[in-house]
Parts: structure tokens; sequence; C-alpha cells
């Protein structure tokens, strides 16, 4: 390990040891939004959905109109693009979402009045793993935990579910514990640890429940016993974390208890988005959980793009629509706060396999009550090339600048309050060269 590294570690972890910590979860219970975080891995192609070309039709040698020789888009016509009632253009696509054909414009006229899009992202690289973690880190180089991660390490560093992950860049260099859950049956058995489920599904104990109760209170006052023997701080904490891991189970029961019923049944049970989210909603509801990672795959569409690429883009809708009914029916709705991206965007055209390539320039949407402004940020060319944008108005500019992951991550940060918290200004600055735009409006 690097010097520098090494100092920079013991120092976060010195950071962490200050912030508010607890023996036991119990006490801790969050309330604030519950910041959805969705990647479409393997990069996304925007003029397929929110930054929409399409193609233009030409008259042959015979007089017939047919498509032109190199189009940006093969699905649709420049004609056919439509315009919801924020001024957002849109591709108007139609395609499987895995269970049923799903119109794409279902999605941006149902939620006009919630979506904010930003086109004209210039991503900085083509990489995978680069882009991945500039999107939700704001820098290029590695080294710092996603914004997912910073959010859940700042409001409830101790908490057992605070930051839920499935995958995607979830890095969280020690400011908080990334928990991968899905299996609701291991779920249950963690939860419920004294009880057994025998063939005829009736319930019993290991231990008498009173029983149970001492030999936990028991193992968590030796716990406290060698926490309190001990003078370093490091040791202190992992005795702590020893403990939580114990006393957890009270805070896994208590998300059980608001795992939605048709968790196995729903219609939709198998989209990535959808399934994901309602786990994360569940968490949240139960105070436990402050924000998720939620992981959609499929996207790196080389080759036969429009059938390919197309259905994965209608999960990805599909699911985020499902996730605010979800949320709207659990009285929630006002709390959520849903970010979509992806690494980078799609080559313009196709290349030799009817495919696409990987393009630095991007989109990303972003919805919520606490995303004030709406309507679309930001243009590109015919050709999906950057175009630049006034710094204050936030409108096309030519002798402006061009709108970057470190600009969003600024943003954000200043959205969710965070933007002031030593660990930000110490330990996880962002650049003082990337301007503050006021991208959403607070």
């Amino acid at each position: 390990m690097l010097r520098r590294d090494f100092f920079k570690y013991t120092s976060v972890a010195a950071a962490m040891a200050l912030m508010p910590q607890t023996a036991n979860a119990q006490t801790t219970t969050y309330t604030g939004p519950l910041w959805i975080f969705i990647q479409a891995s393997g990069g996304w192609d925007p003029t397929s959905f929110c930054d929409p070309k399409g193609y233009s039709e030409v008259t042959n040698s015979n007089g017939d109109l047919v498509m032109e020789s190199d189009p940006m888009n093969k699905s649709y016509k420049k004609s056919e693009i439509a315009t919801n009632s924020q001024g957002v253009r849109y591709a108007p696509l139609r395609a499987n979402d895995g269970i049923q054909d799903y119109d794409f414009a279902d999605f941006f006229t149902n939620n006009a009045d919630d979506l904010l899009v930003i086109n004209g992202i210039d991503t900085q690289t083509n990489g995978h793993a680069s882009g991945s973690r500039y999107m939700m880190s704001g820098k290029l180089a590695e080294g710092y935990p996603a914004l997912s991660a910073l959010i859940a390490g700042i409001n409830m560093p101790s908490a057992p579910l605070s930051f839920i992950t499935a995958g995607g860049y979830d890095e969280t260099d020690g400011v908080v514990a990334g928990t991968r859950l899905s299996n609701m049956n291991a779920m249950n058995e963690l939860a419920y640890v004294n009880r057994q489920k025998i063939d005829n599904d009736e319930v019993i104990n290991y231990k008498h429940p009173t029983v149970f109760e001492r030999i936990l209170k028991a193992r968590e006052e030796r716990t406290l016993r060698i926490i309190d023997k001990q003078k370093l701080q490091s040791i202190k904490n992992l005795a702590k974390q020893y403990n939580l891991a114990h006393t957890g189970s009270n805070e896994l029961a208590k998300l059980v208890e608001y795992i939605p019923e048709d968790i196995d049944t729903h219609e939709y049970r198998q989209n990535d988005v959808f399934a994901q989210g309602r786990f994360a909603m569940a968490g949240y509801k139960a105070g436990l959980t402050t924000s998720v990672n939620i992981n959609i795959s499929g996207f790196d569409t080389h080759g036969n793009h429009d059938n390919n690429h197309l259905p994965r883009l209608a999960r990805l809708l599909k699911g985020v629509e499902l996730l605010k009914e979800d949320a709207k029916n659990q009285g929630i709705s006002d709390k959520v706060v849903f970010i979509i991206g992806s690494e980078f965007g799609r080559t313009p055209g196709y290349n030799q396999g009817n495919g696409k390539d990987h393009w630095s320039v991007s989109s990303m949407m972003f919805m919520g009550s606490a995303i004030k402004r709406k309507g679309v940020i930001g243009e590109t060319t015919d050709q999906h090339n950057l175009l630049s944008i006034n710094p204050s108005t936030l409108e096309r500019d030519d002798g402006g600048i061009q709108i970057t992951y470190g600009h969003i991550n600024k943003a954000l940060r200043k959205l969710a309050g965070i933007e002031q918290n030593e660990l930000i200004t110490q330990y996880y600055p962002l650049s003082a060269d990337i301007e503050e735009l006021n991208l959403f409006g607070i």
C-alpha cells in the first residue's frame, strides 16, 4: 500500500470514529429522503429515449422514400419524435419489458411534472469501470466512495441496512457497510434466528423465548464489558460492529414486517429495478435504509443494438414506474429521490454488426419532490456531440461549459445537504474548479 493511501485510510477511519456510533442499532431511525440510485450498466443509448435523433427519409433512384444511408436511429423517424408537457423530447418507441410491450411515451408523459433530464453530459471516458466510478462519485480516479454510500455513511453510519446495494459502482471506502440483500427466505432466517420451520410449515423455537432473551442479554452485556475495557478506538469500533452484527436481527425482524405480501407473486417480481427497489423501500419504511444502488445490466450492445437494447430500456422505465406507484401506495412518494444514469452513451449510428459502441456523451434522469427543476437541461447536436451551456442560466451557450459527472455530483451533494460535512470537506472534496450549477432548482 502506498504511504499516502495508508494515511488517507487511517484518517478516514479516525473521522468515522468521531461520528455518532451506537453499540446497539435499535436506537437509530432514519426519516430523511430515500435515495434510489439506478445504474444502467454497460452504457445506455440516450438517443433511443431521452435525447432522440431518429432517421431521415430520402428519395432513392426509383422515387421511393427510404431510410437515409447512415441513420442515428433505425427504429423511428425524426418526424415521429414526441415532446412531453415540460419540453422533454423522447423517442416514440415500444418494446417488451419482460412481461408485455411497453410504450416509452407512458414514462415521459406520466412523469412529465416530476422529471428532470440532463442531456449532453461529457463522461470524459468510454471505459466501463472509470465511467461508473465517475458517474457515482464525481471522480475519475479511484479512491472515492459512491455518493449513495456517502449519503448513508453521513446519515446512518452504523445501521445494518443503511446502504443497500445490488451492484454497480458501490465503493464505500469504509464510510458505511454496504449490504447486499435479496433472498427473502434468508432474510427471515436472519431476522428470526431462534425459529425453525418444519415440514408442515409449523414454526418452533430452538430455545424457549424467555431463555433466548436471557442469552441475548448476557451476550450484549459481555460485549459491552469488552468495549469498555478497550483503550484503542479501532478495537472499540470492531467490538461495536461485532455487537451490531448480533443485535441487528431486531432490525431485520422490523424490516420483514414491511416486506410486501406479494414480493414473491407480483407479476413484475423479476423486474430488476422493481424488485431491488421494493426491498429498499421496505428498509426505508422500517427506518433503517438511507440509500440503495439498483443495478440493471444488458446495455453493452455492440451487436444487434435495437433488438437487444430497447427491451432493456423498456424494462428499466417500467421498473421505475412500478416503484413510483409502490411508493405512492405506501405513502412515501414525497420521500423518494431517483437518480438514474449509465457510465457513458452509445456511438452515433451503427457499426457493421448493427450495434453501437462506446461514446463519451450521455444523459441522466432525476425524479422526486426534492428535485425542484423539471424539464430538460442541455442538448447535443444531430450527431450526438456535445454542446455547451451557460453556467448561470443553464441555457445553450457556445462560449459556456460542458456538463460533467463532476458537476452533477457536486449539485447532488448540495441537494442531499452533505456538502459541508467534515467527511466531505476533509476527505472527499470535489475540485474547486468544478463550477457549482443549480441543476435541481434548490
